[in-house]
C-alpha cells in the first residue's frame, strides 16, 4: 500500500527528524507524518498523541492500514506530558507559536536532549522566544508553502541561545 503523500511542510519536518529509536509525533492529528517516519525507519518507535480523542482515532486507523500501528504508543493528552517514555525526537506542528511555546516549555522536564522538530502557523517569534527560553538553540530553520500560505519549520537542539530582537521576528538562520 502506497504511503499517504506529505504536503511540502510535512515532507520539510520529516526532512528535519533524525533517524531515531523513539520519536514522538504531539498532536499528531491524521498521523500522516508519524506514518512516514516509521514506515521509512527514520523510528524504530514512535508516541502519537493528540489532545483529540477523535484525531487520534484516524492516525491510528492510518498506522493499522500500513501495519505499522504496532510500533506506535498511542496517547490521548495534552502535549509532551503525555510520553510514556523519554523520546530522541519530538514534533509539535500545526498549532500556533503560542501553543507550541506552552507545550516544550510545560513539557521541558520530559525532554531530556530530544531534538525538536517545531511548525507554528502563527506567532513564530513565541516559538523562537520559548526555545530560548527552556535552553534550547536553533539548529536550522527552513520555509515551506503548503495549503496557499508558508511555513516556518525549525529544529532545535540542547544549548545556550541568545538572539537578539531581530533574530527572534526573523529566525537566526533564515
Amino acid at each position: 500500500m502506497r504511503l499517504p503523500q506529505l504536503d511540502e511542510r510535512l515532507q520539510k519536518a520529516a526532512n528535519l527528524f533524525p533517524a531515531c529509536g523513539y520519536g514522538a509525533d504531539i498532536g499528531a492529528d491524521h498521523g500522516r507524518l508519524s506514518c512516514f517516519l516509521l514506515a521509512k525507519e527514520r523510528c524504530e518507535r514512535m508516541c502519537v498523541s493528540d489532545l483529540s480523542a477523535p484525531s487520534l482515532e484516524k492516525a491510528e486507523r492510518l498506522l493499522h492500514m500500513h501495519g505499522l500501528a504496532e510500533r506506535a504508543d498511542f496517547c490521548v493528552g495534552d502535549g509532551i506530558t503525555v510520553l510514556p517514555q523519554i523520546a530522541d525526537a519530538i514534533a509539535v506542528l500545526g498549532m500556533g507559536g503560542k501553543t507550541i511555546a506552552h507545550i516544550i516549555k510545560d513539557g521541558r522536564e520530559k525532554l531530556q536532549g530530544a531534538t525538536l522538530v517545531l511548525s507554528a502557523h502563527t506567532e513564530v517569534h513565541l516559538l523562537r522566544q520559548a526555545i530560548m527560553d527552556i535552553d534550547y538553540t536553533i539548529e536550522s530553520e527552513d520555509i515551506a508553502y503548503a495549503g496557499g500560505r508558508f511555513y516556518v519549520i525549525v529544529r532545535a537542539v540542547p544549548g545556550k541561545s541568545c538572539y537578539n530582537e531581530k533574530e527572534i521576528l526573523i529566525g537566526p538562520k533564515l
